[in-house]
């Protein structure tokens, strides 16, 4: 088996995924047994983490990812990274705002045998909780 650059799986996850709408890049990076636990969407298998992904892209269309920085030691990578977009089509019971979101993500992710088998995200307090607020007035407000 060719040595697998754990650094760059995960950029080009992060790459593929929001930047380009490549989902497919799930099945080329993770291992079919992959496990994400993050606060936004909750612990979510391989199929479940590719629907969420679907749906922020969805809302997002413009959505632009920035690799802040990425380093890796022994089988474990950690990623800063950034990604922008304008809320165009509803999220989470939200209505499209055309505002535009930054949220800050660090992602640290477990290789093994080469492919990505967990993962844990922590999103930004300002950005997720900016809408976080707009999904809580929605709720309350449902035919604003």
């Amino acid at each position: 088996m060719a040595t697998v650059d754990i650094t760059q799986a995960a950029r080009s996850l992060v790459e593929e995924v929001f930047g380009k709408g490549n989902f497919d890049a799930f099945d080329e990076i993770c291992d079919p047994g992959y496990r994400i636990h993050d606060r936004m969407t909750g612990d979510s298998d391989l199929r479940q983490e590719k629907e969420n992904c679907r749906m922020y892209k969805t809302a997002f269309p413009d959505l632009t990812p920035t690799i802040l920085g990425c380093c890796a030691e022994g089988d474990t990578v950690v990623t800063h990274w950034s990604m922008t977009g304008t809320h165009q089509r509803p999220l989470m019971g939200v209505q499209p705002t055309g505002k535009r979101f930054t949220f800050d993500v660090m992602s640290v992710g477990r290789f093994q045998g080469g492919k990505l088998v967990e993962e844990f995200e922590q999103w930004d307090d300002g950005g997720a909780l900016a809408f976080a607020l707009l999904r809580q007035t929605a709720q309350r407000n449902p035919q604003a």
